[in-house]
């Protein structure tokens, strides 16, 4: 047994839980990873206690050698686990174990957290306009709620707030990084939230951070994290589209409106109505690019009628961004920051519309003609590959983790979007502890219509109807669009029997925990939901015994960014569909089904109601892509499985 071996043990035993074996080669695959043995690619199932089996060789590793090791992950639920959870267990399991105690900290962007100038100093006049003369609205309600949070919270820190805030309220507390004035001339720099959060961060072994943070450090090389000497990245099917994200730029008419209306106050008449002139050209010429666009378009190469009015704007910005620079500091706290503010806004419509202009081959710009709104005009990378090769995994070692990373059964699509194909990196699956084979069916609708641009078939409702009832509710029903959740929760409202079978449907905006919380209180209860639910759903036992899933998820056809990546590869003589679009639909699928066994003890079936995965030349490389369920096509042996477990759950609380 080794170090690491005990140190494992003794914080699973911790929490009483059981040695697992896949979690202990995961351990040592991370440990050679970071202490100099190369990047490391690893697949760990649900079930093997992932977490923990990248923490503890890292707390080793960091206690060791007095180097920070930075855990990037994707959502917020998985950095509370691992915050609230698995370190503070660590820490107290291996105090006796290392020479001193393990240290941690999380660091967030600084939009994450309370401005106290904006806080405390007088808000600018389009945010007191919109947000704080309207109290009794729900809005205004909202305003008074946060504010009342933000005079007594010790950390700032917008993920504290018990609720979901309008993104318009939280930007009227809060700061981008370009718009901080920096805490040496704050007048609250020395309680200043994040710089306290980032004080910690530098003297922490374990830095819990997020891929966006990650992005900013690495891709635009602006050093926001400690030093560090290893990076282990949990979630890591989402770091290339996280990373895209970050390095996506956007032009919309309302930002830079809002840019101009902050200008007024620093910026002479005559320039500003440069500026305005300016964005009053854009406008025209991006609504007459967008007319009769069925939806968001790509722009190869950019016309030469938005090529005039973004030269326009991009110079007239450059102009306000020169007097803004002339106008002195002034001891005003406000005034300061209010200037601050400006400069960041007019200097991100000047980088944004200079890029637009300089845009090659490397990239893809598209206009996104809007429903009912202005049209928005965005760029982004055709790739992230290299970009992440050169400024990622050049720097340090990485072990990129997940439990979802193969498709068809190995790493390659994986390792070539990293842009690693060429590069040395070792990959693993580790394997889950579950039985998939006997705690789960695979059931394929296989005689239903495919599904069309109409959305979810008849028959296919029919199909989910029959599912419902036979086991007793218990469902989570995941769909591709939002579409499609509407025009089932229309059908079930109608077909199902609403007491025997409650709905729960997940709406744009609705938090999704409190949805989640009630369908894991009420097992007879069916959820209904689209893209936030198909992955970091834990309902163990017998509240989810089936998960539907409407249709494979494939990226849609008419978006610019996908498109012109595997237009990319069918152009180098490959196949840009199963090169892009079956691995991302691969994953999600992988994702979706992984909400069905969350426990050793959990029994039921993985419904799919698209008959394209028993029937496609490309079915099978989804279908191993997905946990090994017992497959099946025939939709009785699944409802006579249902029925009997939910007759097993009935017989089991009849007896208690």
């Amino acid at each position: 047994m080794s170090e690491l071996d005990d140190a494992l043990d003794s914080v699973v035993e911790s929490i009483g839980g059981e040695r697992r074996d896949g979690q202990h080669a995961m351990a040592h695959a991370v440990a050679d990873s970071i202490d100099g043995g190369g990047h490391a690619i690893i697949q760990a199932g649900t079930g093997t206690g992932k977490s923990l089996g990248y923490l503890v060789p890292a707390a080793l590793h960091a206690v060791t050698t007095d180097n920070a090791v930075i855990v990037a992950t994707a959502t917020l639920a998985l950095q509370r686990q691992l915050i609230e959870n698995d370190l503070p267990r660590l820490t107290t399991a291996l105090e006796g174990q290392l020479h001193r105690p393990v240290t941690y900290a999380v660091l967030k962007g600084r939009n994450n957290y309370i401005c106290l100038q904006k806080l405390h100093g007088s808000p600018p006049e389009d945010e007191t306009e919109a947000l704080f003369d309207t109290p009794r609205s729900a809005l205004g309600q909202q305003v008074v709620a946060v504010r009342a949070w933000a005079e007594q919270t010790e950390t700032g820190d917008r993920d504290e707030y018990d609720d979901e805030i309008d993104a318009r309220v939280w930007r009227s507390l809060s700061v981008g990084r370009r718009e901080c004035v920096g805490e040496t001339k704050c007048i609250y720099g020395q309680d200043c939230f994040t710089a306290k959060r980032r004080a910690l961060a530098n003297e922490a072994d374990i830095v819990i951070t997020n891929h966006a943070m990650l992005a900013v450090d690495a891709l635009e090389g602006i050093p926001v994290l400690p030093e560090h000497s290893a990076v282990i990245i949990d979630e890591g099917h989402e770091l290339v589209d996280r990373a895209t994200s970050a390095l996506t730029g956007e032009l919309s008419i309302a930002l830079a409106e809002r840019t101009i209306s902050r200008s007024s106050r620093f910026v002479d008449e005559a320039t500003l109505g440069q500026l305005q002139d300016a964005l009053d050209s854009l406008d025209d010429a991006l609504r007459e690019a967008a007319l009769g666009l069925p939806g968001p378009t790509r722009l190869q190469p950019l016309p030469s009628a938005l090529v005039l009015p973004l030269t326009l704007l991009r110079d007239a910005s450059h102009k306000v961004m020169t007097v803004l620079n002339a106008n002195k500091e002034t001891a005003d706290p406000d005034a300061l920051a209010r200037l601050q503010q400006t400069k960041a806004a007019v200097e991100e419509l000047n980088d944004t519309s200079g890029g637009m202009l300089i845009a090659d081959e490397r990239e893809v710009v598209w206009i996104d003609p809007g429903e009912n709104r202005a049209p928005i005009l965005r760029r982004a990378p055709l790739s992230v590959g290299g970009l992440l090769r050169e400024s990622l995994f050049s720097r340090s070692p990485v072990v990129l983790t997940s439990a979802t990373l193969t498709v068809g059964g190995g790493f390659d699509s994986l390792v070539a979007s990293l842009g690693l194909s060429n590069e040395p990196v070792s990959t693993m699956d580790v394997g889950s502890p579950f039985d998939h084979a006997k705690q789960g069916i695979l059931y394929v609708a296989s005689e239903l219509p495919a599904p069309n641009r109409d959305g979810v078939p008849m028959e296919a409702l029919d199909t989910l109807a029959e599912l419902i009832e036979a086991a007793g509710g218990r469902t989570l029903a995941l769909f591709s669009s939002w579409r499609g959740v509407e025009r089932a929760a229309e059908y079930l409202q109608v077909r199902l029997n609403k007491e025997k079978y409650p709905l729960l449907v997940h709406k744009r905006g609705d938090a999704v925990g409190p949805l989640v919380k009630s369908f894991s209180d009420r097992s007879s209860t069916t959820l209904l939901g689209t893209v936030s639910l198909w992955q970091g759903v834990d309902v163990p036992g017998e509240s989810c015994i089936c998960v539907v899933i409407d249709r494979i998820p494939f990226p849609r056809p008419d978006d610019p960014l996908v498109a012109a990546r595997q237009q990319a590869i069918d152009e180098a003589g490959g196949s840009g569909f199963r090169s892009i679009a079956v691995p991302k639909a691969g994953l999600l699928l992988a994702q979706g089904a992984g909400r069905l066994i969350r426990s050793m003890n959990d029994r039921g079936v993985v419904a799919v109601l698209d008959s394209r995965l028993a029937t496609a030349g490309y079915s099978r490389a989804l279908r191993s892509s997905m946990p090994p369920f017992w497959f099946t096509t025939d939709r009785s042996t699944v409802i006579g499985a249902l029925k009997r477990l939910d007759e097993g759950f009935k017989e089991t609380a009849d007896d208690e």
